[in-house]
């Protein structure tokens, strides 16, 4: 059962025809929802006004749609089966889509489930190329710390009445929650601080919401970890993590921004590694399509160092390559996740599924291999193991393969998706598997493939006679689309503080412990790579090794014995792309307080165009891929393009009595009159607007 009590405040619920009456239940005020029913959670394309309808007659809730494609909540059947309607073919991006939500919700180590989500110390990282000038004032006679912008982010374990999202009031300049629950079909809205009160967080077991939005807008509460975008709305979206829920919380924080009219920056701090890594993908076509209306700013991923991606040729010589399927633990033991393997265009290839006995370091079964047909219709095929009834003489493994293969419809490019999960129960040495899967693909001379592991679960490993998986693709899947800002990381402390206790005096104690980190260096797991059209990613690295941000109270709660740093609330250091990436959407929010027209066309080409790559430690090393953010020179950069400088020295040529119109850097008008009007304006800068163009004007005490 799944109870929420709002006793005060907002509350909306939003759920599928498909539900009944007799589900909800209110006493007093609150609302208890009881026994609902089980969804899937897919984003689907659709071709013909009808399959909308065939979708609601099967029961399912459209949440959100953009073009032709759909967020969808659709009902499962009792036997766990997702109701999709027979005018939809089940190819290997739905079904993979259904395996991950089963994948992110099973009950694995908490590292391995939310890997990848990172956090900065903004005491020390804003301090890099001198980007704290633009949130003190110092760079430009006033300063930006978000104003007039809405900082939103979807994520998970978010704790809204920690103080350093609250104003110097005491109220939470947190405006909107949407909390996704999407196993159940549930959306739940949220607003005003009573009713944050009992919300309570979404989860107890995560602070990662807390972190980021932290790094993103937190005002620090009398600490030094003070976030960029302080004085933002912040907007926030909750889920389990599905494609749906993160696009539908996106779509919650652009209908909050457009409801009050501000300019919106949105951060995901999430990573996907299977894909097609092309910006074809349905999410990334959706995310594009927001883009219209927000900055989109995604984390590239922390799989920099890991063997997930291998990419191959075929020749005449040389038609096949090989991998083995391992996990992340050291023992090989217990294997569950996907693999992805893409075609460089529409012509399928074969598979051979073979058994690799890791004592004698051989393959000692190999089944007969699947040639998958060409075109849109999917083929599959299934592989079971049970160690009771072995199909050959030591075949230890417990459990199921599954390949689907199809050509895909949004890149004409042929994939097979393996999706599996099985152990191996025979061991060797302290405990390693014996047996483990290997693949061989095969394909026409002069196609090639690309193979991408999931990472958060599994990995690719050699296998003998071929070449040897790497990271050259390990940057997420979901930051391939054209229109959003992609973040990686490099080292910025190379230690953190930490609250201990002294022995001495029962009392608690700020010390400082070393990290792994380099400053201004290269951190190695920061993800990469060069897409298909030539696009190199991440489009920037910014610091993220480690930052230190608001940690969640309800998680604290939970998980005592975790180190954190204690002041008058807790703060905790975190490394990865997770921090680094809210890091530039905060002062992406700040760019726009400045300026609030730019597009994200204009936002990506100022950082492009002011990233450093030559003047740092390790140009060559390609986790650096486009060279370090400077947030500093990228708005130098955009007030000194805007137009206004169109005349030099204005009080040379302006008379006294001369009409003139003055802007705040935000484009609010803040003056018309006379020239010499101007100078009972408060210090800072401003644009001036005269009969002869347009000029930036400063105005000191």
């Amino acid at each position: 059962m799944i109870m929420k009590r709002f006793v005060k405040g907002v509350l909306n619920m939003t759920v599928s025809r498909a539900f009944c009456a007799a589900m909800f239940v209110c006493v007093a005020g609150s609302i208890v929802v009881v026994d609902a029913a089980e969804y899937s959670a897919q984003v689907i394309k659709v071709y013909d006004e009808d399959e909308v309808a065939a979708l609601e007659d099967a029961g399912a809730q459209i949440l959100r749609r953009r073009g032709d494609i759909l967020l969808c909540y659709i009902p499962k059947e009792d036997n766990g089966g997702v109701v999709i309607p027979n005018s939809f073919k089940q190819g290997p991006e739905e079904l993979k889509s259904q395996f991950k939500l089963k994948a992110r919700n099973k009950d694995v180590a908490k590292e391995d489930t939310f890997r990848g989500f990172n956090v900065p110390t903004l005491d020390v990282a804003s301090t890099y190329y001198e980007a704290s000038k633009i949130i003190t004032g110092e760079a430009f006679g006033s300063l930006y710390t978000g104003k007039g912008i809405v900082a939103g982010f979807c994520d998970v374990g978010f704790d809204p009445l920690h103080p350093t999202f609250l104003d110097k009031n005491g109220v939470s300049r947190v405006k909107r929650i949407t909390q996704y629950i999407e196993n159940k079909g549930l959306r739940i809205v949220v607003e005003g601080d009573e009713a944050y009160e009992e919300w309570g967080t979404d989860d107890s077991d995560n602070y990662h919401a807390t972190h980021v939005g932290g790094i993103m807008a937190g005002n620090g509460a009398g600490s030094p970890y003070v976030g960029i975008a302080r004085d933002a709305d912040i907007v926030v979206s909750t889920s389990t993590l599905t494609d749906v829920g993160l696009l539908a919380g996106v779509e919650d924080i652009i209908d909050y921004a457009k409801e009050v009219g501000k300019p919106c920056v949105i951060n995901l701090s999430m990573g996907n590694y299977i894909g097609a890594h092309d910006g074809t993908s349905l999410f990334s076509q959706y995310l594009d399509m927001c883009a219209e209306d927000a900055i989109i700013v995604l984390s590239s991923g922390n799989e920099g160092n890991r063997t997930n991606t291998l990419a191959y040729k075929f020749t005449e010589e040389k038609p096949s390559v090989g991998f083995r399927l391992g996990n992340r633990a050291w023992d090989q033991k217990n294997m569950y996740g996907i693999t992805d393997i893409w075609s460089s265009d529409s012509r399928p290839f074969s598979i051979q599924v073979s058994l690799f006995d890791d004592e004698t370091k051989k393959v000692v079964y190999s089944y007969e291999p699947v040639e998958f047909k060409p075109g849109y219709e999917a083929t599959s095929v299934r592989y079971e193991w049970n160690p009771d009834e072995p199909e050959i003489e030591g075949n230890a493994l417990n459990g199921y393969l599954t390949a689907v293969g199809a050509l895909n419809r949004e890149n004409g490019r042929y994939e097979v998706a393996l999706m599996y999960e099985y152990e191996s129960t025979a061991l060797i040495g302290s405990g390693w598997a014996r047996d483990m899967v290997s693949v061989t693909v095969t394909g026409e001379p002069g196609s090639d493939v690309e193979i991408y592991a999931d990472g958060s679960y599994t990995r690719l490993m050699t296998l003998p006679g071929s070449p040897s998986p790497n990271a050259d693709r390990s940057i997420s899947d979901l930051v391939c689309g054209e229109r959003v800002v992609s973040v990686g990381m490099y080292g910025n402390r190379s230690s953190i503080p930490v609250s201990v206790i002294d022995e001495s005096t029962g009392e608690y104690v700020i010390v400082e412990e070393p990290t792994q980190f380099k400053e201004g260096a290269t951190v190695n797991y920061s993800s990469y790579g060069t897409l298909r059209d030539g696009r190199v990613l991440p489009l920037t690295v910014a610091p993220g090794g480690p930052l230190v941000s608001a940690v969640s109270r309800y998680y604290l709660d939970r998980h005592s014995d975790d180190s954190y740093l204690k002041l008058d609330a807790p703060w905790k250091s975190q490394p990865g792309t997770s921090m680094s990436s809210p890091y530039v959407a905060g002062y992406i929010a700040t760019w726009l307080e400045a300026l609030p027209g730019l597009t994200v066309h204009d936002v990506q080409a100022l950082i492009a165009s002011t990233n450093h790559l030559a003047d740092i430690a390790e140009p060559d090393d390609p986790h650096n891929a486009n060279g370090y953010f400077d947030p500093l020179a990228a708005l130098r950069k955009a007030l000194k393009d805007s137009g206004v400088n169109q005349i030099e020295r204005p009080d040379l040529l302006l008379r006294p009595d001369d009409p003139v119109s003055v802007y705040s850097l935000s484009g609010l008008k803040v003056y018309e009159g006379r020239y010499d009007g101007t100078c009972n304006l408060v210090s800072g800068i401003y644009i001036l607007d005269t009969p002869f163009g347009k000029s930036k004007m400063k105005i000191v005490d």
